[in-house]
């Protein structure tokens, strides 16, 4: 994933490149746009590296052209806005650009800027209120996702990821540095369990530049790029906590000052939302192993152009590599280097819910 990073904030169109698209290929993209839609367009002034996007003129529309190997799944696009509502794009197909292999797609256009371009405009979200603002919507998020857990398997089926869960533990058990193994083995044991877990929505993607907030208050207003979203485990979701809890600064990500009391924030935002979660220790556990197991996945194994078939490796994904050492290794409280895992200990679960219980026997 180093190298070959997912959709985010890649400068004007490398698709046509990495494609071997011929030039004109971006004009062709947009004439296309206004012959359907009979208005001015422009591209979007951030592109994504499997995508090009453009915005029509007064319509609150986006177009985006995709390659085969990248175009969207309506089932899937249709999935989010069934569960998230209006925090998902509404999404059509238009068809193919003749002649380039390129899909078009239009989706509502997510009010707000994206996180990536806020934090790069202001220091703003630096403030104490915007972080809890934006932990509790990823919170409620998650929960959302709960609330529309897909019971029934025969109205969703294991894609991509879900499908090949054992298979990539394995790979990373004997692929990834010495150093996280112990790590993965640990929920190579408890797979199955965690396999038991409701299978909910996951969006496959949550990096900054993907995350739409309102840039007054810092809360999440959308989530776009659904393009990896599929249904897994309950917690793999949750791999995108480490985002809001820090970003990347000077070229290494940094731990926010509060990060530990956001994670806190985080989870007693989401078992307040969840009550028979928050009765159930063992269960609690198991989520914050599939946490760890989202981390995992999204950072230990290389994107190579979306092939996801080999384990990051020192030297040539040291992005992901130090990803993996600030979110497995590393203490959010001091930033310093220790072994532990994401999933809480029996005590501090305990100590998540006992004030409830308190509550609820009054």
């Amino acid at each position: 994933m180093a190298e070959n990073p997912k959709d985010s904030d890649v400068s004007l169109a490398p698709v046509f490149d990495r494609y071997k698209l011929p030039r004109g290929t971006a004009d062709n993209c947009e004439a296309f746009v206004r012959l359907r839609f009979s208005k001015p367009v422009q591209p979007a002034p951030s592109q994504g590296y499997c995508s090009y996007t453009v915005y029509v003129d007064g319509e609150g529309t986006v177009v985006q052209f995709r390659p085969g190997a990248h175009k969207l799944d309506l089932e899937i696009s249709d999935a989010a806005c069934d569960v998230f509502g209006s925090l998902a794009p509404e999404t059509e197909s238009l068809g193919t650009l003749e002649g380039t292999g390129l899909y078009a797609f239009s989706m509502k256009k997510m009010p707000g800027v994206s996180l990536a371009n806020l934090r790069a405009e202001t220091d703003l979200l630096q403030a104490k209120p915007r972080q809890e603002l934006i932990i509790r919507d990823f919170a409620h998020l998650q929960a959302m996702s709960w609330t529309h857990a897909a019971r029934n398997k025969a109205t969703w089926e294991k894609r991509t990821v879900g499908s090949s869960l054992r298979w990539r533990l394995e790979l990373m058990a004997n692929g990834l540095p010495s150093r996280f193994r112990n790590t993965v083995k640990s929920i190579l044991v408890d797979l199955s369990e965690i396999e038991a877990l409701p299978w909910t929505l996951s969006h496959g993607d949550f990096l900054p530049s993907n995350i739409m907030v309102y840039p007054d208050s810092g809360r999440i207003s959308g989530l776009v790029d659904w393009t990896e979203a599929e249904f897994l485990p309950f917690g793999i979701g949750m791999y995108g906590l480490q985002e809001l809890l820090g970003e990347d600064r000077n070229g290494h990500y940094t731990y926010y000052p509060e990060a530990q009391y956001l994670r806190d924030l985080f989870w007693d935002e989401l078992l307040s939302s969840l009550p028979e979660l928050a009765m159930n220790p063992k269960r609690i556990a198991l989520v914050r192993k599939a946490q760890t197991l989202g981390v995992l996945l999204w950072h230990g194994i290389a994107f190579d152009d979306g092939k996801l078939n080999r384990a990051v490796e020192e030297g040539k994904d040291d992005v992901e590599i130090e990803r993996l050492d600030a979110f497995l290794l590393s203490s959010p409280r001091s930033g310093t280097r220790r072994l532990h895992t994401l999933d809480l200990s029996s005590a501090s679960i305990l100590s998540l819910i006992r004030p409830r219980l308190s509550t609820r026997a009054q």
